[in-house]
């Protein structure tokens, strides 16, 4: 199975160009999705300075973030769009990184004025938390393979390369697809931190899971 990536691409952009700026970054979302592998993505206007735009987009695979990565479409669109951006910073999730929580927005509303937001959780959890979920994750898996491992009356047998590759061959996709996304959702209220807020202009990351899932 292909594991999904997500790319988020912070950038500062020109004060006074803002509006042409969402555009540019809008049209750049409508070419990638016309790759293979997109799952689409979209644009987060940051609340606290609305010069930051937040892009976020999703590719099936590695190897088809790649070929929209260096695709001549996206030269000439990065080209097109220089003079609007400051700055800008890029931050990929796969791996195990992509067992833990992205950028998450759910929907809240300002006391005060009425105004629809959303609180965001921008960073991964702590080292050590993640650690401690992995080994939450991993230690009842390993108990419960190596005692059915253990009723086999041949195991013995088997060299110990051989057994060892075996056992990874079955753990690796248990906790990649079954254990380690349970145990991510469970523990999703602890493993996140420092919640800030962040204006909604279009919900995404929800629509991407879905996407993935239906693409597996």
């Amino acid at each position: 199975m292909s594991t999904p990536v997500t790319v988020e691409i912070r950038r500062q952009t020109h004060p006074t160009r803002t509006g042409d700026a969402v555009a540019w970054v809008e049209e750049g979302l409508r070419l990638a999705r016309e790759f293979e592998g997109c799952l689409g993505g979209g644009v987060i206007r940051d609340s606290s300075d609305r010069s930051v735009l937040h892009a976020i987009y999703r590719f099936s695979d590695e190897r088809s973030l790649i070929g929209w990565e260096q695709s001549e479409q996206r030269r000439r669109w990065l080209d097109a769009g220089s003079a609007l951006v400051l700055d800008a910073r890029v931050q990929r999730r796969t791996g195990i990184e992509g067992w833990f929580d992205g950028p998450q927005l759910r929907r809240s509303v300002d006391a005060r004025t009425g105004d629809t937001r959303t609180v965001v959780v921008r960073a991964a959890p702590l080292r050590w938390k993640q650690a401690l979920a992995i080994w939450i994750g991993m230690y009842p898996v390993n108990v419960l393979s190596s005692w059915a491992i253990s009723l086999l009356p041949w195991w013995g047998d088997v060299a110990l390369p051989l057994r060892s590759a075996m056992v990874v061959t079955v753990l690796a996709p248990l906790m990649t697809f079954v254990m380690m996304p349970a145990v991510t959702r469970i523990l999703r209220r602890w493993l996140r931190r420092n919640p800030g807020a962040i204006e909604k202009e279009r919900s995404l990351l929800e629509a991407l899971d879905l996407r993935a899932a239906g693409r597996r």
